[in-house]
């Protein structure tokens, strides 16, 4: 126990401990399908930017991502899943976490790491198939979750300097998140007025990408947080027009 209590102490130091998630009230209730799309978006978000840091050779960076702010997030989900009658993903969630503790590079790992994904998509499809059809609600998610990214980014700021590692790489993985959702969508909506409203919206979303661009960033910010709230505040200019 006493290890346990130091190392936790290190990992807090270290900017490395897992920070708790909370949604802004604004973003529904639980049992909202909205809602729901949303708290998956941010939950995906996390193990894309997971993978993305063990990809990169530092499954410490990672290992958070796999951890406490998912089950979290899951948490908040479970009302929803079982009015659904979803299988739970939870105990699938904390192998996927305990397969990166202890063999972060192994193939079996990256097998369960893309399992989880599959898992993901699949609970997306539990969301009316209007909304998910729907160009003005998704790309308002698309830019909840952007919300979300910049105050993640906020938290990752200590007196103008990236001290909280975590929580800018939340920040990356929400909006990593959000291209792959707007590419989707743009495959799915050829018509031009859903292209121009992508188009848009992309032009926004690359402006907050280059500001966590770096995986393994320096301690100087590219940003500002008011910098990064601006854009969020275009991107949500875009989904409400």
């Amino acid at each position: 126990m006493r290890i346990a209590l130091v190392f936790l102490g290190f990992l807090i130091l270290a900017g490395l401990a897992p920070q708790p998630v909370f949604a802004d009230a604004h973003y529904g209730s639980s049992g909202d399908d909205t809602d729901f799309l949303f708290r998956l978006g941010m939950l995906e978000g996390h193990l894309i930017v997971g993978h993305e840091l063990l990809q990169a050779h530092q499954p410490a960076l990672a290992l958070p991502h796999f951890g406490h702010p998912v089950r979290e997030l899951y948490d908040d989900m479970t009302d929803y899943l079982a009015e659904k009658k979803f299988p739970p993903f939870d105990k699938q969630l904390a192998v996927l976490e305990a397969a990166v503790a202890s063999a972060p590079d192994s193939a079996d790992t990256e097998a369960k790491y893309q399992a989880e994904i599959v898992t993901l998509h699949k609970a997306r499809d539990l969301a009316p198939p209007e909304l998910r059809a729907s160009v003005p609600e998704m790309i308002q998610i698309c830019s909840d979750v952007m919300d979300a990214a910049s105050g993640e980014y906020g938290n990752s700021l200590e007196r103008g300097r990236i001290s909280v590692i975590v929580e800018y790489h939340d920040s990356r993985g929400y909006l990593e998140y959000v291209a792959q959702q707007l590419a989707e969508l743009k495959a799915e909506h050829k018509d031009a007025q859903s292209q121009d409203t992508f188009a848009r919206f992309k032009a926004v979303l690359a402006k907050a990408q280059w500001i966590v661009e770096p995986l393994l960033p320096g301690p100087t910010p590219r940003a500002s947080v008011g910098d990064y709230r601006a854009i969020a505040a275009e991107a949500a200019g875009i989904a409400k027009p």
